[in-house]
């Protein structure tokens, strides 16, 4: 088996970080089971070559992934059967995309069938350059002002309004409760951290962060509920996918005091 991960980053959209090119040769038929725990990012996949499918926590039978699809926010571990020889072609979008996102309401825990590519994809850039296009045509404001800040603090429009009012904006733009972006934010804290666990016996209370988890079982409870696995069993565990994207993701995001889940 041969993985290769291309991205390319792009400058004209604030909210698309970048695009990106996932591709497994194998010599037969092959499925490989991966994880993707919860993100603050919004995921375009397209399927050029073979298949996707996906079940959460909650399902109890696969699901076959669209050709095109937005993946939105979850709040549980998806687990991903991909299926190879595989060509995946993918853009990942940052949270200010929901904001600009034309469909009324954002559905969280779902992957929505898109229609996104049209033309015939030889390489990245003709699929880098139909994302912008279809992005820049349809893209619609939501809100009069952004309502976070980079760092998730919400910024002065949206710190006015009462507590309703901003439990409204945050389900219809995002899908999610500000307490759930926050458990998700604290989770990739952690995980955004320079953690040697190749130790034989790591001791994980030395990475804990103060500001999110007051103690070791804190983290591991908070880990757990979200992903399904504790820490070090989310560290054994396989993903292909979403390790490429969190690299390429932390890469792209500004200085670390700036990142969007501290």
């Amino acid at each position: 088996m041969k993985i290769s991960f291309q991205k390319q980053k792009i400058d004209t959209l604030p909210e698309l970080l970048f695009c990106w090119r996932l591709q497994i040769t194998t010599d037969f038929p092959s499925s490989i089971t991966d994880i993707f725990i919860p993100e603050l990012f919004f995921d375009f996949f397209w399927l050029q070559e073979g298949e996707i499918c996906y079940r959460d926590a909650k399902q109890q039978q696969d699901i076959t992934s669209p050709r095109q699809s937005l993946k939105t926010l979850h709040t549980h571990r998806l687990d991903l059967v991909l299926k190879a020889p595989l060509a995946l072609y993918g853009a990942r979008f940052s949270l200010p995309f929901a904001e600009l996102f034309w469909q009324k309401e954002m559905p969280t825990n779902t992957f929505l069938e898109q229609d996104w590519i049209s033309e015939p994809i030889r390489e990245l850039n003709d699929f880098a350059r139909q994302i912008t296009h279809a992005i820049q045509t349809r893209r619609v404001k939501k809100t009069i002002s952004p309502m976070l800040h980079p760092t998730l603090a919400e910024t002065d429009w949206l710190a006015a309004y009462s507590p309703r009012h901003k439990r409204r904006l945050y389900k219809s733009v995002f899908g999610l409760s500000k307490k759930e972006i926050q458990a998700i934010q604290n989770i990739h804290l952690f995980l955004g951290q320079t953690c040697d666990f190749g130790a034989q016996m790591p001791r994980i209370i030395e990475y804990v962060n103060d500001n999110s988890f007051y103690d070791q079982p804190h983290l591991n409870n908070a880990f757990k509920k979200m992903t399904g696995l504790a820490p070090l069993a989310y560290f054994e565990a396989n993903s292909i996918l979403q390790d490429n994207l969190m690299a390429a993701s932390y890469n792209e995001l500004p200085s670390k005091d700036d990142r969007m889940w501290i």
